[in-house]
């Protein structure tokens, strides 16, 4: 390789300049941009997972954005997968409204905020575990970081990273009470967040507490959607052939190997040994730096030229609850999928480079595609069970993660909004 290099003119030198350079991005860290929380963004406005880490509004140290290691919180708890031999014809859609709703004025006089949480704690984890949501309207006391951590700890819940931790994919905004920023950046203000659950193939949080610092100027609701319903309201046939066949999402891409579909032609029968040592450092960097299963392939057409794209494995679209047993609907398509995506934010200007990371896409589990048609009953299908949810600065809301799923609409204004995962 090094004598092929030397005898070329300084053209062709330029091309394994570029090689090696990929190769050093990759092995340095680049492939740490892959995420497995999709972008709700259009292609054009896609950002690397490092660019898109950002300090909450309120945050004095900046340094700590980009910091999404907690040390002193456990790991999120792996997935618990029990999909097999569900009777899809015998589900029932359960006859509740999202979210439970909880106001100050249920405060009995001369108690405080945080002894009625601690005492009625068994009472709200039951009706968060039977309602799948609850709304905790119009409190003082989460109006404020420490606020909000006292609150969760009345409840005796248990902190856990976030899923996506090892790839830095939110800000943390406090690391003493494991809390993340919930999607606030005006530069994504205009890009509907499509409703998923806070989960990869290998991790996903039992519980969710989203709470509001500061209500956007306009929009910004945070979006509710009730698995158990989605599940009944999915057409048969679309629903039974995502369970079959199972569904595997492509988490990211990394675009940065175009140039060797245009290598000069000298050097043309190099294309395929050099996808494999790219693909080979990548696959590396990948093992060593992200806690996810991913398996990077390589996928080549006209608008998307050269790039490696990750997938996740095979999994099912429907999942059982961990503690009660009951199916839901379990699949991140409504976020992931880029037919879906690009129709809601439309296509912008193509740009290059690591802007284009955080693409995400979901296939059937032999990599086949989903038809427009089946992608737009799921999006009729939960656009009519979505649930708007307009937070007040203090509000907070519970999400149990294994049967509800959740959103943002689109904002004006500035927005602080941030969330703690839970165990």
């Amino acid at each position: 390789f090094f004598e092929l290099a030397e005898a070329t003119p300084l053209a062709m030198r330029s091309v394994f300049s570029s090689v090696f350079s990929c190769c050093l991005l990759l092995a340095q860290g680049g492939a740490a941009a892959l995420v497995g929380q999709p972008l709700s963004q259009g292609r054009a406005g896609r950002r690397s997972a490092v660019g898109m880490v950002t300090a909450a509004p309120e945050l004095k140290d900046k340094q700590q954005s980009f910091d999404t290691s907690i040390a002193e919180v456990p790991k999120c708890p792996e997935t618990v997968w029990n999909s097999e031999n569900i009777d899809l014809a015998a589900v029932q859609s359960p006859s509740r409204v999202l979210p439970v709703e909880i106001t100050a004025a249920d405060v009995p006089e001369g108690m405080s905020q945080e002894e009625f949480f601690r005492a009625r704690r068994p009472e709200l984890l039951e009706q968060l575990t039977a309602g799948g949501a609850i709304w905790l309207r119009g409190f003082d006391l989460m109006k404020t970081k420490e606020g909000f951590a006292s609150f969760y700890e009345q409840l005796e819940l248990e902190p856990c990273q976030d899923p996506l931790a090892s790839v830095g994919a939110r800000a943390v905004v406090d690391k003493k009470s494991a809390m993340y920023e919930a999607v606030n950046k005006p530069s994504r203000a205009k890009f509907f967040v499509g409703m998923h659950a806070e989960s990869t193939y290998k991790r996903t949080n039992r519980l969710g507490a989203f709470v509001c610092f500061k209500q956007a100027e306009t929009g910004g609701e945070f979006l509710l959607l009730d698995g158990h319903k989605m599940l009944k309201d999915l057409d048969p046939a679309v629903l039974r052939r995502l369970y079959d066949k199972g569904v595997r999402f492509s988490n990211a891409e990394l675009p940065f190997f175009d140039f060797l579909r245009t290598l000069p032609e000298p050097l043309q029968p190099l294309k395929e040994p050099l996808k494999g040592v790219f693909k080979a450092v990548a696959q590396v960097a990948v093992g060593a730096k992200i806690d996810m299963e991913l398996e990077l392939r390589w996928d080549e057409n006209e608008e998307d030229g050269l790039r490696l794209l990750a997938f996740s494995p095979t999994q099912p679209p429907v999942n059982r609850h961990p503690v009660t047993g009951e199916p839901a609907w379990f699949c991140n398509v409504h976020s992931h999928s880029r037919y879906l995506r690009d129709g809601r934010d439309g296509k912008l200007v193509e740009s290059s480079g690591a802007s284009k990371l955080n693409v995400t896409n979901m296939f059937y589990g032999d990599l086949s595609e989903v038809s427009a048609d089946d992608l737009k009953h799921i999006d009729e299908v939960t656009m009519k069970n979505l649930v708007y949810v307009p937070m007040e600065k203090g509000d907070v809301v519970l999400v149990d993660n294994y049967q509800v799923m959740h959103g943002r609409d689109v904002f004006t204004g500035e927005r602080l909004h941030a969330v703690t995962w839970f165990q």
